[in-house]
């Protein structure tokens, strides 16, 4: 049996010009719901990016990362 960890491990999803909605959405959607009843969660998933400012991904969707 496996234990719930005391604090939720941060999970970086890389994001930059051009990059596919899908490829960036998806992994935060898992990690964002993956235990979503407990407390505390297991991961904190957060968008980064090389330069601060908004990121234009595919189809012109600005994305701000964290």
């Amino acid at each position: 049996m496996s234990q719930s960890p005391t604090h939720a491990r941060n999970v970086a999803i890389l994001i930059f010009d051009d990059v596919e909605v899908l490829d960036f959405c998806g992994p935060y959607e898992v990690f964002g719901v993956t235990g979503r009843d407990d407390n505390p969660k297991p991961f904190q998933p957060f968008t980064v990016a090389e330069r601060a400012g908004p990121i234009a991904a595919r189809n012109c969707l600005s994305v701000n990362p964290t």
